[in-house]
This record gives structure tokens, sequence and C-alpha cells, in this order.
């Protein structure tokens, strides 16, 4: 399952894109991320998945493999290459992380998302 929607500025003049993302093959891997000129990956969290190898020159955690859950955020030179453990992210609040609902809520909260729609669930 894929979904995307896009999201304006409060000026409306740059567009911005949110993905979720589900795996296909391995269903728990879940993923979240948020685009600027539909390429530029601004923020990106991994819920499930495989461990990430931060780049050797990384400035956080060089040559570490960091598990799931973690979060890329954009950085000049290196995009989104490298992975942050979420509690060593001060900005980045989970308030119940038994709820998958609540980390998507949350990673929005945390990109600055505005008027978030309700969110239908299945029983």
């Amino acid at each position: 399952m894929d979904y995307e929607r896009t999201l304006l500025s409060n000026d409306r003049r740059e567009e911005f894109l949110l993905t979720i993302e589900r795996g296909n093959r391995k269903r728990v891997r879940l993923k979240y991320q948020t685009r600027a000129r539909k390429i530029v990956i601004l923020a990106r969290l991994d819920l499930d998945g495989p461990a990430h190898k931060n780049p050797p020159e990384s400035p956080y955690r060089p040559n570490e493999r960091l598990p799931c859950p973690h979060l890329h955020l954009y950085r000049e030179g290196f995009e989104s290459r490298i992975a942050y453990l979420l509690d060593e992210v001060p900005e980045f609040n989970i308030s119940n992380p038994n709820n998958g609902l609540v980390w998507l809520e949350d990673f929005m909260k945390f990109c600055n998302i505005e008027n978030v729609p309700d969110i239908q669930t299945t029983v």
C-alpha cells in the first residue's frame, strides 16, 4: 500500500509531498516521508525494515548500523543518507510507541504539517 498526499506551504508557493509506504513482500516494513520538489527527501521515518548504515564521513555515528525505528533528515551534502536514533532527536516525540497511527500523527507534527485530516482506520 502506498499513499501520497500533496501539501502546500502556508504562502501556497511551495508544494511538498507526504508519502506512506508499506512493503510489498515484507508487509511489516513501513515508512513515512516528506519530500520537497518531488524528489528531495526532507524527513523519513523507517518504522520496520533493515538496519541502516551511516556513511563513513557522516557527522553522526559514522559507519554505525542503526536499527529501526530510525529517522532520516535532509542534510546538505548527504541528502537523506544519514539515519538518527529517535531518542537522540529531541524535537521528535512519540506519545504512544505501541500505536502505529500515533507514529504517523507524531511524524506529521514533527514535520509541521497543519490541518491534518481525520484518518480512517479499518476494524
